[in-house]
């Protein structure tokens, strides 16, 4: 029992000697400082436990602070400021008015415009009608002058005629149903002419002849040594 004891302490001893040579070597070498001794400490007194919790929670800071990079980045710039927001509108508000002034003034030189053209329309129209109506006047003038003319001429020429060819002349107005025309130049005639042209008629057909004695006795025209008023 002594023997094993004694040989215990001298193996014991050797190893710790060892144990000293390899600490004066490390230090010697600067593989070993204060700094490490520590680290060698932690380690060795750390349980894997207790390194694999520190470890979560590093990762889970470390992910947590990528979060809050990212979230910053996408906000880019400071929250804005109520005054801020105050100023914005009433800038907003400035360039809303002047939008709405310049499209009145838009509409009033677009009125203003409407305003002309109609008037220069107006003036078109009117003129246009003056000389319409002038127009109008100067045919009528000259309808009127040519058919005195005319009509003078016919006149003429129905006198010139004998009695006989006159008839069959206004006879053939007749027949075109131009029976105004025939007690127009009847009622236009001399009584002596217009007497022998009646005759001429009563010849041929009586009705005829009555009817366009009551024609001119309308017009308050008589025919001598044919028959007073009826």
């Amino acid at each position: 029992m002594k023997t094993l004891w004694s040989v215990l302490s001298v193996i014991a001893i050797a190893n710790l000697l060892a144990l000293l040579g390899i600490v004066g070597y490390l230090k010697m070498s600067d593989r070993l400082d204060g700094q490490r001794v520590r680290e060698l400490r932690q380690l060795f007194t750390e349980t894997g436990s207790q390194r694999k919790a520190k470890e979560e929670e590093a990762k889970s800071q470390a992910e947590k602070d990528a979060a809050d990079a990212k979230e910053n980045a996408k906000k880019g710039t400071a929250p804005v400021t109520a005054g801020d927001a105050l100023e914005f509108k009433l800038q907003q508000s400035q360039v809303d008015l002047a939008r709405i002034e310049s499209l009145k003034r838009d509409v009033q030189v677009l009125q203003e415009t409407l305003a002309r053209q109609k008037k220069a329309l107006d003036d078109d129209r009117a003129t246009l009608a003056k000389e319409r109506k002038d127009f109008d006047q100067a045919r009528e003038v000259v309808r009127k002058n040519e058919g005195d003319a005319q009509f003078k001429k016919a006149m003429a020429t129905l006198e010139g005629l004998k009695a006989d060819k006159a008839k069959a002349t206004l006879q053939t107005l007749i027949d075109q149903k131009e029976v105004d025309q025939v007690v127009s130049y009847l009622n236009a005639m001399q009584e002596r002419s217009r007497t022998k042209v009646i005759d001429e008629f009563i010849k041929a057909d009586p009705k005829v002849a009555t009817d366009l004695l009551e024609r001119l006795r309308t017009r308050g025209v008589s025919v001598a040594g044919v028959g007073g008023p009826p």
